[in-house]
């Protein structure tokens, strides 16, 4: 039996949360570390690499504090302005989603927005991610980034040869946020530029838990033709996965979790990430009871 891992996007908060929960997880019988696959998007990438090198998922908040961009400023506005452009790319997918002929145009041009955004340089955002420069990339890992030239899809594995520094931060490379990462002749951004899970990246696995850092499917009151179809392509995607034989179950966040991230409107709040730990905490061992069988 072969077991993916896939972790979605979901900025700071979003890391602490998934790092918490899949602690909460292990520490009550279902450990995310016997995945024979582990596919990360942004948020996800860190996670993902911590899990599947065998590392420590407690120290994922520190590397969180080390990218935060308003360590010698006021929180607050950094955070805003991140969540500000979130938003921007949140509603970008939705309509990808909901025009899927223009999929690709629409990535470009978040491309062209994310290399003219006034951000910190590369280089500085590279040296956030130092602790993973010239690691041994482990064999299950891979994490996902889209293009800034052309819109394409890219799965970083072992295999494309890419240090795990420069894969990770171009996963996390939130448009408008934070600088684009130079790989080969190209630049590449977050991979939630394509979508928040990249589920279809765990097709051939017989079983898949697949982490989302925001609820996929919209309440009512928040219900909007673009982003009823951006999420109705990630469930498309778990849907495929269960049509070609897969068993598939999903963790979305609880009450807890929804409280500190504002329902997905405080995810690039810095100062959430250690609450957010706390809540997957006690989160995991929820869902412990429930996937015990499943992963198993």
């Amino acid at each position: 039996m072969s077991r993916a891992l896939v972790l979605g996007g979901g900025g700071p908060v979003g890391i602490g949360w998934e790092a918490g929960l899949l602690v909460g997880l292990a520490d009550n019988g279902v450990d995310a570390k016997k995945a024979d696959a582990v596919i990360g998007t942004s948020a996800g990438s860190v996670v993902g690499f911590t899990v599947a090198s065998g590392g420590d998922l407690t120290g994922a908040t520190s590397l969180v504090r080390g990218a935060n961009p308003s360590a010698s400023t006021a929180a607050a506005p950094a955070a805003a302005h991140a969540q500000e452009q979130v938003d921007r790319l949140i509603a970008a997918l939705g309509e990808a989603a909901a025009n899927p002929e223009r999929a690709d145009q629409v990535r470009v041009e978040m491309g062209r927005m994310a290399i003219a955004a006034v951000t910190i340089s590369e280089a500085e955002w590279l040296e956030t991610f130092s602790t993973f420069a010239a690691a041994d990339w482990p064999a299950a890992f891979s994490c996902t980034a889209v293009s800034t030239g052309d819109g394409s899809f890219r799965v970083w594995d072992q295999a494309a040869g890419v240090d795990p520094q420069l894969a990770i931060a171009s996963s996390c490379a939130v448009p408008g946020v934070f600088p684009p990462v130079t790989i080969g002749e190209a630049r590449w951004m977050d991979g939630g530029a394509r979508d928040i899970l990249n589920a279809d990246a765990a097709a051939g696995h017989h079983v898949v838990l697949a982490v989302s850092c925001l609820l996929l499917e919209i309440p009512p009151e928040f219900s909007t033709p673009a982003f009823d179809a951006l999420f109705a392509a990630t469930r498309a995607q778990l849907d495929s996965l269960r049509a070609a034989g897969s068993k598939v179950e999903t963790i979305v966040p609880g009450q807890e979790m929804l409280e500190i991230s504002g329902a997905g409107t405080n995810l690039m709040d810095f100062t959430r990430t250690g609450d957010a730990y706390e809540a997957g905490l006690r989160q995991g061992k929820v869902e412990a009871e429930r996937l015990a069988g499943f992963w198993d």
